[in-house]
């Protein structure tokens, strides 16, 4: 028999990020399994689906849109809106008869049924300046009654579980690693593939370096771009720096120093690229580089590898876990040694075809399919014991 899952959807509404991808894969791969009838929330709203991309609900952000537009003037509008948001929730719980809630974003909405949450990282204590303040003083404001409460805890990786097992008093029974997936829509492609997306991106295959992530300091790419201005002239004439990217926090400023490197032509900012452009983007890559300086999983190296790409990747947090050796790693502060990292990977051909091969192999051990597999334990053994 099937049962009842809600997934607080709510993510999805903005740009997509990695906590929203993970809402939409590990949705989709659970419901593929047949075990679970899946309903979706969307701020305010109930949908009798898995998460769904943020295509299909326009009429949800379009509705988001229209009270950001007028909250400035509504007193207590955040107290307001966390207040009609837990009713229309509650009441949803209530009408879908949902047996076993899970929060993809860390923090439950509400209480009145069985709760699983993923905690991602605790990237918000280990560098709190690299957060907004409100962010911080949510978090650490809710986390601890969420962590209390949840039946049970996933984490996307061991480094993310030991993190929060030695920061916080939660029995261990109760925290499961369940690693993310790698979508089937990474893969290597051939030059003629990869021609429409690259052609729009006045890019060539297998003539760029490039580096994925949310713009934000975190994700350290400032320091990316400190390593490519250190290597030898006739590399970057050669394969100029993509960088990729959604707005995060304090964007601006990357922003604007990322276009005036952009102004040299060795840079080029994309922005923001689509799930349909994606994978194109990795597989025409020759390298690629990820220097954050803390991951709780790190799906974009995976990516690469899967996308048939060499990958350097920072020697920080989780990342040397899921890398497993198949991708060289860098020290995410020095510049001048991952700038040799670089250029001794660019101009090796042996090298990069063992990272390729490498890279390959591991990224095939990360499916979806077992993500979903792992959660779908974990959501029997709450039902269980709740029952």
């Amino acid at each position: 028999m099937t049962f009842r899952v809600a997934f607080n959807a709510t993510s999805l509404l903005a740009p997509l990020t990695g906590i929203g991808n993970y809402t939409i894969q590990l949705g989709a791969a659970l419901a593929e399994t047949g075990e679970i009838d899946p309903f979706s929330f969307y701020g305010f709203r109930w949908r009798h689906e898995a998460p769904t991309a943020p295509s299909s609900a326009g009429a949800a952000r379009t509705r988001l849109r229209l009270r950001d537009a007028v909250k400035p003037f509504v007193p207590f509008k955040r107290e307001l809106r966390s207040l009609q948001q837990r009713t229309a929730f509650a009441r949803g719980l209530r009408r879908h008869a949902i047996a076993l809630y899970h929060e993809p974003n860390y923090v439950p909405i509400g209480y009145d049924v069985p709760v699983v949450i993923t905690v991602h990282d605790l990237s918000w204590i280990r560098y709190p300046e690299m957060h907004p303040k409100d962010r911080i003083r949510w978090l650490t404001q809710r986390m601890p009654q969420a962590l209390e409460r949840a039946a049970a805890v996933l984490t996307d990786s061991e480094f993310v579980r030991r993190e929060l097992l030695q920061t916080f008093p939660v029995a261990p029974g109760r925290v499961h690693t369940a690693y993310l997936g790698v979508s089937a829509n990474f893969r290597p492609r051939s030059e003629a593939e990869t021609l429409p997306t690259l052609r729009a991106l006045d890019l060539v295959h297998g003539r760029y370096l490039l580096t994925v992530g949310t713009i934000e300091p975190r994700k350290n790419v400032a320091h990316v771009l400190a390593a490519y201005a250190r290597l030898p002239q006739t590399l970057r004439d050669a394969y100029p720096l993509v960088v990729a990217g959604a707005k995060g926090w304090r964007a601006p400023d990357l922003e604007r120093q990322l276009r005036v490197l952009a102004a040299s032509g060795h840079v080029r900012f994309l922005g923001h690229i689509s799930g349909e452009q994606l994978p194109s983007l990795y597989a025409g890559a020759a390298a690629f580089v990820f220097a954050s300086l803390y991951e709780g999983f790190g799906l974009p190296p995976l990516e690469a590898m899967a996308s048939g790409v060499p990958v350097m990747v920072s020697d920080r947090a989780s990342l040397p876990e899921i890398a497993g050796g198949a991708a060289a790693l860098l020290d995410p502060d020095d510049p001048t040694g991952t700038a040799a990292r670089i250029a001794a990977i660019l101009d090796d051909d042996d090298a990069r075809a063992r990272y390729v091969r490498l890279g390959r192999a591991r990224a095939a051990r990360f499916s979806w399919s077992a993500c979903a597999g792992a959660a779908l334990e974990v959501y029997r053994e709450t039902l269980r014991l709740s029952g």
